[in-house]
This record gives structure tokens, sequence and C-alpha cells, in this order.
């Protein structure tokens, strides 16, 4: 009997899996409705990791900050128009997460006033880390780096970076215990070229 359970919820739990991946449209291979797809990492960029590509709104980023009402605000102001992102996990590589978040807003202006944001309240808002400026980096491209202290043995080096291509901003939010500078700077220069 404990046999026959266990085949039927793996049975389920593939069926589930199977339907859910067939359901999700990637959401980097052409426009949404509306306008541009915002520009997102492809699957093969990190080919050892799963991911997935998913649309976000405006209240799904704010909520990752400690004051979400007020980038909730920034964003609307900035006139954000969409956002998509794709979520990398597992893996043997310098990773074991990645999240290439692509925003897409009105104008320029808009897409500036939230790179500004991120570069002045990251540290605070998102994870404590320091500012750094990683050789090999486009020079508008905003980065941090968070290193574990030693409080939490689960802390591992987690890297933040943000940066703007005319209306859409690009982030790029990996850690991972083998997390390193080169590896981010390599992340950051394929989804530059992506975008």
């Amino acid at each position: 009997m404990r046999l026959r359970v266990s085949r039927i919820v793996r049975i389920l739990a593939t069926a589930v899996f199977l339907a859910t991946a067939c359901a999700s449209a990637p959401a980097s291979d052409g426009s949404i409705a509306g306008g541009a797809t915002p520009p997102v990492l492809p699957a093969s960029a990190l080919p050892r990791m799963t991911s997935d590509a998913t649309s976000v709104d405006a209240d799904h980023v704010a909520n990752e900050v400690t004051h979400p009402d007020e980038l909730r605000a920034l964003l609307d102001d900035a006139g954000l128009v969409r956002a998509a992102q794709r979520s990398f996990g597992g893996g043997s590589g310098a990773f074991s997460r990645v999240v290439a978040r692509g925003l897409v807003f009105e104008t320029e202006e808009g897409a500036a006033a939230f790179v500004s944001w991120f570069g002045k309240h990251a540290p605070q808002q998102i994870i404590t880390s320091e500012r750094i400026s990683p050789t090999g980096t486009p020079d508008d491209v905003i980065a941090f780096r968070h290193l574990p202290d030693g409080c939490c043995h689960n802390d591992v080096p987690v890297f933040l970076a943000a940066w703007q291509r005319g209306e859409s901003v690009l982030t790029l939010h990996a850690g991972g215990r083998r997390a390193n500078v080169r590896a981010f700077v390599d992340l950051i220069a394929d989804y530059d070229r992506e975008a």
C-alpha cells in the first residue's frame, strides 16, 4: 500500500510540474501586448542551473525591500510599465541563486530615477552591502557586494547590480558560497549583451 501511495504522489508531482512548465510562457521571446518585453537573461546563460521566467509587477518589486511603500511610490512616479525576471537556482558553479530582472519605464528619466534610488538605497533596503566598482563592468553599472560576517552560518556572498539601457533597467541579484567578483562581472556582461 505504501508503495502504491508513493507512486501516486510521484505521478501527481510530475504532472503538476509538467503542467506548470508547459503553461508558463517565456518572458523574453518577443513582445508583451502594449510594448517591449523587459530584457531578462536567457536560460542558456547559466545552463547548469534550473530557471523560471515570470512577469512581475510593482508590488512584487517593492515588497522585496524593507520600506516597500517608498519604492512602490517611486515606481509609480517613475512610470514603471512592466517587469519580468528569470530566477535561477541550484547548479554547482559560482552562484546557487540568481535573479535577473528587467524593468521597462515610460521614459528614460523614469528608468534613471529607479537606478538612482537603487544606488542610494540598496545597502539599507535590500541587503547590507558595500558599493564596489569591479573592473570590466560598464561605467554606468551600480554594483554592491555583501560578504558574510560570521553571524549566520547560512550567510553567503551576494552581489547586486543595476544599470540603465534606454527606458529599461537591468538588475542582477546573485549569491552563493562560491560567488566572486569575476563571475559576477561575467554575468553582468552576458546580461548586458542580451539587452
